[in-house]
C-alpha cells in the first residue's frame, strides 16, 4: 500500500499577484497624495506638488499595467512562449527602475514572476526565464515595501 501526500501549494492566483502589486504600488501611491491634499497645507498646485505627483503616477503606472497585461495574457496559455513573455517583463521592471515611484516596475515584475511560473497554476520555467521571473518578485517586493513604508513615513513626517 502506497501512501502519497501531496504539498499544499501556497502560491498566490496571477490576479492577485498582479493587481494586488498594482494595487499596494501605484493605486496605494495616489491614495497616500490624495491624503497630503485634504489632510495638510501643502500647496497641492506647487511644482512637483501632489497633483503633479498624482497625474504622473496615474500615468505612468496605468500604461506600466496596460503594458504587462497586453504581454502577460497572450502569453500565458503556452509554456514556451511564457517563457520569453517572462524574460521581457523581467527585463522591463529592471529597465524601467528609474521610474520606481510609479509602480509601473513592480508591476513589471508581478508579472514576470507569474509568467516565469511562480503563480498558481502556471508553468515553472527554467533558466534565464526563472531568474527573471525571481527578480522580478523581488523588485515587486521591494518596492511594495518601499511604497508602504517609504510613503506612509514621509506623509507622517511632513
Amino acid at each position: 500500500m502506497t501512501t502519497e501526500t501531496k504539498a499544499t501549494e501556497r502560491r498566490l492566483s496571477p490576479a492577485v499577484l498582479v493587481g494586488g502589486t498594482f494595487a499596494l504600488t501605484t493605486l496605494l501611491s495616489i491614495v497616500l497624495h490624495v491624503g497630503e491634499i485634504l489632510f495638510t497645507d501643502h500647496d497641492p498646485h506647487a511644482p512637483e506638488g501632489p497633483i503633479a505627483t498624482i497625474e504622473s503616477v496615474a500615468l505612468v503606472g496605468g500604461i506600466g499595467l496596460v503594458i504587462a497585461l497586453a504581454i502577460a495574457v497572450p502569453l500565458s496559455r503556452d509554456p514556451q512562449r511564457a517563457k520569453v513573455g517572462a524574460i521581457v517583463l523581467g527585463a522591463l521592471a529592471i529597465v524601467t527602475l528609474p521610474v520606481f515611484w510609479s509602480g509601473a516596475p513592480a508591476t513589471f515584475g508581478a508579472s514576470a514572476a507569474w509568467l516565469g511560473g511562480l503563480a498558481r497554476g502556471s508553468h515553472p520555467q527554467t533558466g534565464p526565464a526563472r531568474g527573471f521571473a525571481i527578480a522580478g518578485l523581488v523588485i515587486a517586493i521591494l518596492e511594495i515595501v518601499a511604497t508602504i513604508f517609504g510613503g506612509t513615513a514621509s506623509q507622517l513626517l511632513t
